[in-house]
C-alpha cells in the first residue's frame, strides 16, 4: 500500500506556504505524502490516523507534526449525520526560515519530525494562535508560524508516531491507480471478511508477492496491519458508546470473542473491558 505524491503548488497560490481548514463529514481514506512539513490540529471528530507505520486514534485537539515525505492519513470511521470531522492544515517548505539565523534551532525540530511527532496537551495559548490564523494578515501568518514553531521546538510532552526503522516507499504516477483502490478498499471494510487471497486479487498480484509488496510499503504485515486497525477501531467503539464488548468484536470484523479478546490485550497491554473502564475513570 504505497502512498500517493500530494502536489502542494505554492507558487500558483502566491504563497510561501499553505494554511487551510477542513470540514468534512468524514475523512476518507487517502494514503499520501508530500515534500512540505506538515502541522495538522483536530477540532472536530475522532477517528484513525495513520502515520509512516504508526496507527492510532486521533481525538479533539490532537496536534500532530509530520516531516518531509512521510505518508499519512486519517480516517474517521464512526459515521453520524450530525457530526463532522474538522481540522486546521498548515503545510510549510523546510527552507521556510533558512535565510533567519533566528530560526536555525528549528531544524531539530524538522528533523524528529521525520518520524512523526505528536504534541500531548498542547497549551491553550497554542490552540488560540492556530484557531485565530484566520484573522491575521499574510505578514501576521508569517510570524504567528514563526511563533507556533518555536512553541511547538519549547514542547517537552511529545512522542514519536512511527518506528526509527521505518523506511516510507515513494511511488511513481504509474502506480497511483493500484495503490488507491487497495488503501480505500482496505481502510473502507475493516468490518468485512478481508484475506491475503482477496488482496492480491484486487491487486491483480500473486498472494506472496501481495504479503512482500504491503510489508515494505506499511512497515506491517498485511494481518498485523489490519489488526492494528481493526482495534483502534475497537477502541473508538469501546471509550464512545456503551455496546456490548461482543457486539463490538463483530463490528469490527472479528469472527469471534477470544480472537478478539487475544489480539486486543497483544495489542493494547490491557483486556477490552479493562481498557474500556480506564476510558470511564478519566
Amino acid at each position: 500500500m504505497k502512498p500517493i505524491i500530494e502536489r502542494i503548488d505554492l507558487k500558483e497560490s502566491q504563497t510561501s506556504f499553505r494554511y487551510f481548514k477542513l470540514k468534512e463529514q468524514k475523512f476518507k481514506p487517502f494514503w499520501h505524502y508530500h515534500p512540505e512539513l506538515e502541522l495538522t490540529l483536530i477540532t472536530k471528530g475522532s477517528g484513525t490516523r495513520f502515520v509512516g507505520n504508526s496507527i492510532l486514534n486521533y481525538t479533539e485537539n490532537d496536534l500532530v507534526l509530520l516531516g518531509s515525505n512521510l505518508p499519512h492519513n486519517y480516517i474517521s470511521h464512526l459515521n453520524n449525520p450530525s457530526m463532522t470531522q474538522e481540522a486546521i492544515v498548515i503545510q510549510f517548505p523546510a527552507h521556510l526560515f533558512d535565510s533567519f539565523i533566528e530560526c536555525e534551532a528549528f531544524k531539530t525540530l524538522y528533523n524528529s519530525a521525520t518520524r512523526g511527532i505528536q504534541f500531548l496537551h498542547p497549551a491553550p495559548q497554542l490552540l488560540e494562535q492556530l484557531c485565530s490564523f484566520d484573522d491575521l494578515s499574510k505578514t501576521g501568518h508569517l510570524a504567528a508560524l514563526i511563533e507556533i514553531i518555536q512553541q511547538l521546538l519549547l514542547h517537552e510532552d511529545t512522542v514519536y508516531l512511527s518506528s526509527s526503522s521505518y523506511l516510507p516507499q515513494m511511488v511513481t504516477d504509474k502506480s497511483k491507480s493500484k495503490i488507491k483502490v487497495i488503501t480505500s478498499y482496505i481502510l473502507e471494510n475493516l468490518t468485512s471478511k478481508l484475506t491475503v487471497n482477496l488482496m492480491a486479487e484486487k491487486a491483480h498480484m500473486i498472494a506472496p508477492s501481495f504479503c512482500r509488496w504491503f510489508k515494505k510499503s506499511t512497515g506491517h504485515s498485511f494481518v498485523t496491519f489490519l489488526n492494528l486497525s481493526r482495534i483502534e477501531l475497537a477502541c473508538m467503539h469501546l471509550s464512545t458508546t456503551d455496546k456490548p464488548i461482543q457486539a463490538i468484536a463483530f463490528d469490527c470484523g472479528f469472527e469471534s470473542l477470544s480472537h478478539f479478546n487475544r489480539t486486543f490485550k497483544k495489542l493494547k497491554g490491557l483486556s477490552p473491558r479493562e481498557f474500556r473502564n480506564s476510558m470511564l475513570s478519566h
